[in-house]
């Protein structure tokens, strides 16, 4: 790491340590980061290790905090957070390990089930304990409506179709149908506490359970999409058996909260695929950007398995039509790329 960046970790975390009473031996090693900017560190002490997340900025985490400790007095499984100095854009953590839930299941794929029924039954624990949302905290500020849904899209657009793949911009009546569809989902309800990004990259495994990471960007929005997130992930694709019984789960799961009585369980199913939609698409998006903006090619594997589901969630007539939005165009230009 820039000794710069090393010389003021070493400072910071030196004087936490002292006026916390610990020794202040430390070693700091550079951590593969996820698809933002920020940097993460782990330092390792005699007696503990910690991460030490840098953002310089303070813009990507400066409501992780806020979120964290209300997550965690609703009992909810988060990381312990230690210390936080914006001015220094530093955030100090409990170090969970390096077994992501993906890692879990790749090494023991016959545990799928198990480990995703323990997902969403969490997920619906998230949703069931947040409701309703306290208006005071960074997440009632921000929505899934209309224009971040289309947003969400259009950067997809930016970064795949124009920038990966030199394809023409999209004309305004191919938007102008892109922007309805995302009026349409962005009327789902109830309005939750939504992850944004939850997954089986962020969700960690300690002492055989899992913890919820990365949810500074959480917002209002329907429960579909955190469902969507974690059944069509491409991190680790499902069945849509797999599926069936994992939203059958969630659901009985999530009757044990008052929220339950406000989703509208008769068109679930349906309106899932629409979010689900949307939200592969989103994803397709981030990770040709982390190529396009990082050069990071860690993310590139799960490029077309994203676009795949979209595709197959067009064909079966959810989200836009081919003749709005030709995926398979892209999934073919993306397959003749040859990474050095």
């Amino acid at each position: 790491m820039p000794t710069t960046i090393h010389a003021s970790i070493e400072s910071w975390i030196t004087k936490w340590l002292s006026s916390n009473g610990l020794s202040t031996q430390t070693s700091i090693s550079l951590l593969l980061g996820d698809g933002s900017s920020r940097a993460f560190y782990r330092i390792t002490t005699p007696q503990h290790h910690y991460i030490l997340v840098s953002d310089p900025q303070w813009t990507q985490t400066q409501d992780y905090p806020q979120h964290q400790k209300y997550l965690k007095d609703l009992g909810l499984p988060v990381p312990l957070f230690y210390s936080s100095d914006p001015s220094k854009g530093f955030l100090l953590m409990q170090d969970l390990g390096d077994e992501l839930l993906q890692f879990r299941i790749n090494k023991n794929p016959a545990e799928l089930h198990a480990w995703l029924s323990k997902a969403v039954k969490l997920l619906a624990d998230l949703h069931g304990k947040t409701f309703p949302v306290p208006a005071t905290l960074p997440v009632a500020q921000r929505s899934f409506d209309t224009n971040k849904y289309f947003s969400e899209l259009e950067f997809t657009f930016d970064y795949l179709n124009q920038k990966l793949l030199n394809l023409p911009k999209m004309a305004p009546s191919q938007l102008d149908e892109i922007k309805h569809f995302c009026a349409m989902i962005s009327n789902l309800g109830p309005q939750v506490f939504s992850h944004r990004d939850y997954h089986c990259r962020n969700l960690m495994i300690l002492n055989n359970e899992l913890v919820m990471i990365d949810f500074q960007d959480a917002r209002m929005g329907s429960p579909h999409y955190d469902l969507a997130s974690i059944l069509y992930d491409a991190y680790q694709p499902l069945s849509d058996e797999n599926r069936s019984e994992l939203i059958t789960i969630y659901k009985n799961h999530l009757a044990k909260y008052s929220v339950s009585d406000q989703v509208n369980w008769s068109t679930f199913n349906k309106d899932l695929k629409q979010v689900a939609f949307q939200r592969t698409l989103k994803a397709a998006g981030s990770f040709a950007s982390f190529f396009i903006r990082f050069g990071k090619t860690t993310h590139w594997p799960y490029l077309i398995p994203a676009l795949r589901e979209a595709k197959k969630l067009q064909e079966g007539g959810f989200g836009v039509s081919t003749e709005i939005l030709d995926i398979e165009k892209s999934i073919a230009l993306i397959s003749q790329i040859k990474l050095q």
